[in-house]
């Protein structure tokens, strides 16, 4: 697996996992601007320069990972972040391996799974992966910034599509109890968070998250959909610099609360 390494001096290490459409360079901003962490960025099974890799399952995706963290993290522990994909993956790292792990966040981790018309014409559009006009259709829908899109087009297409369809009917299926059984023995902090735009299926994993895990917090970011590390990159990076140095949330999030207002487009 495919992983670029930044400030490989500093102190602490942060493991980013990135989302199931892009790839490692969607951290990278994110590492330069924590100089005082060494940031460990894999491109996973399938995607940017791991996309000849297949993808196989979770959990021995998790596997690769702790090996990663092993080998590479100072004192072989890390702060694990994720996002999306990542955040499922996040999950499931701290579920198997929490003697790894020096605090967890978490954003956008659908580990209920993915049900019904969403699921259907999700893995549907997996046959369009190929198509450019999808990626750029995509990048508006997601709100990326204008010079990232080029990028996240490349990466779009390149991506192994056969290993993408095995990931997201995985992702879709979500985690089952036996598979985050091993969040009760995370002795550190954990923080889940979902853009206040989510889906309700992303803030009930959440709760799902916090029910399993000892000491766990749920949060919502203010006017946020699901990529808002791209959405507000300045905002994900105060959140996340906050978490990374205090392990607390951020005044700047919200409650999770079961009244937050529907999503909107």
């Amino acid at each position: 697996m495919h992983v670029t390494e930044y400030a490989r001096d500093s102190e602490e290490s942060v493991l980013f996992l990135h989302g199931g459409n892009v790839a490692g360079w969607m951290w990278h901003e994110q590492a330069l601007a924590l100089p005082q962490h060494h940031s460990l960025v894999p491109d996973l099974p399938g995607f940017g320069a791991s996309n000849l890799l297949p993808w196989t399952t979770l959990e021995e995706v998790v596997d690769a990972l702790a090996e990663v963290v092993t080998e590479r993290a100072h004192g072989g522990r890390a702060h694990v972040v994720g996002l999306s994909l990542g955040g499922v993956l996040g999950v499931l790292f701290t579920a198997r391996y929490p003697e790894l792990a020096k605090s967890t966040f978490v954003s956008g981790a659908a580990i209920n799974g993915v049900k019904g018309i969403t699921r259907a014409l999700g893995l549907g559009q997996v046959r369009l992966w190929g198509s450019p006009l999808y990626w750029n259709g995509l990048a508006r829908a997601f709100r990326l910034p204008g010079d990232s899109v080029a990028q996240f087009v490349v990466t779009g297409t390149g991506i192994d599509r056969s290993s993408a369809l095995r990931m997201m009917t995985q992702v879709y299926d979500g985690l089952s109890d036996t598979d985050i059984a091993g969040l009760s023995r995370a002795s550190f902090p954990i923080l889940a968070v979902a853009g206040e735009r989510e889906p309700k299926l992303v803030r009930d994993s959440l709760t799902r998250i916090t029910d399993c895990a000892p000491g766990a917090a749920a949060r919502l970011a203010p006017r946020m959909h699901h990529v808002w590390s791209a959405e507000d990159p300045e905002l994900f990076h105060r959140v996340l610099l906050h978490w990374l140095t205090r392990a607390e949330a951020s005044e700047e999030l919200l409650p999770l609360a079961l009244e937050s207002p529907a999503p909107t487009p």
